[in-house]
């Protein structure tokens, strides 16, 4: 189970203070009381404006036991991470990592805002200490209902389990030392928004991916935001983002429609019969880091069976 904490009010469709405010009073103790319930253990990806605006929020995570990861430092479509080059990725990076870290301590887990990452992301984070990442989603179609969907076709030919990427592109396998840990996704993607929109078609997609999991031992990775807790705003007037008539139409107006679907309470009931699923068919839950040092250790084990 992974967490995006950000300050974006899915209603509105922009970021908000508003918003970061109450994620951190509404959305949080709604999400956090159903992974108690369950007893799981969970990472959460705080951007670095967030923790500034409420630290209270990482404060709140890091005490019930969930790891703390970097969400970027701003989610606003113009700081995206496909749009940087090295240098400023690594200083985007060393500053979420500035404002997290003094509050939650070292963290070393990273997911790019919206998903959007390019051929220099893994650099820029192995030089700021990171060593997993999970910004890709494997087999994902988005089509037009994305910003930077052109450059997200790439997550039609990634890996499907968990890898270590190449530098010239995260989206193949090589050498580098950051763990890719992909969203698990066919076509549509395993996230609370397919949830929150047609709960049928996330129930079959589930059961693929549990099936695959079974035959595979590949992790099934769940990715969700405590803004989905918070309660829709009546009379909500959403704010254009798209600069071309084409994204506005499918990644304003048309996905922005179904993104408001099924928000605040009735997205942590379906929440938790999503968790109480995963129980069922014996999953365990663990966290980013968790994963890691049970598949590095795998491999190491099975280095000296080779040896």
């Amino acid at each position: 189970m992974t967490n995006d904490v950000e300050s974006f009010s899915i209603p509105l469709n922009k970021l908000d203070i508003h918003t970061a405010k109450e994620v951190y009073k509404v959305g949080l103790p709604r999400l956090l009381d159903i992974y108690s319930k369950h007893d799981i253990r969970c990472t959460f990806y705080f951007t670095g404006r967030l923790a500034e605006i409420v630290p209270e929020a990482v404060e709140l995570v890091h005490e019930h036991g969930h790891d703390i990861g970097c969400h970027g430092y701003d989610h606003s479509p113009s700081r995206a991470f496909d749009l940087m080059n090295l240098e400023e990725q690594i200083e985007e990076l060393q500053k979420a990592k500035n404002a997290i870290e003094s509050i939650a301590g070292k963290i070393y887990d990273f997911r790019a805002p919206a998903l959007r990452v390019n051929k220099d992301t893994i650099q820029a984070l192995e030089k700021t200490g990171f060593n997993t990442d999970s910004s890709v989603a494997s087999q994902r179609f988005d089509g037009p209902l994305t910003f930077g969907s052109k450059k997200k076709l790439n997550w039609l030919v990634a890996p499907r389990s968990p890898y270590y990427p190449d530098y010239d592109s995260i989206f193949k396998k090589g050498n580098s030392k950051i763990l890719e840990i992909p969203i698990s996704s066919l076509v549509f993607s395993y996230i609370g928004s397919t949830m929150r929109a047609s709960p049928s078609t996330l129930r079959y997609l589930e059961k693929i991916l549990f099936k695959e999991s079974i035959i595979t031992g590949k992790p099934v990775l769940f990715l969700f935001h405590p803004n989905e807790c918070l309660d829709p705003i009546n009379g909500a007037k959403p704010v254009r983002r798209a600069n071309n008539i084409i994204e506005y139409i499918f990644a304003d107006l048309v996905r922005h429609r179904l993104k408001t679907r099924n928000l605040g309470v009735k997205s942590t009931l379906l929440l938790d019969n999503l968790i109480q699923r995963a129980k069922d068919a014996d999953f365990e839950f663990v966290t980013a880091q968790e994963y890691k040092r049970v598949r590095d250790s795998d491999a190491k084990i099975k280095i000296k069976r080779n040896d």
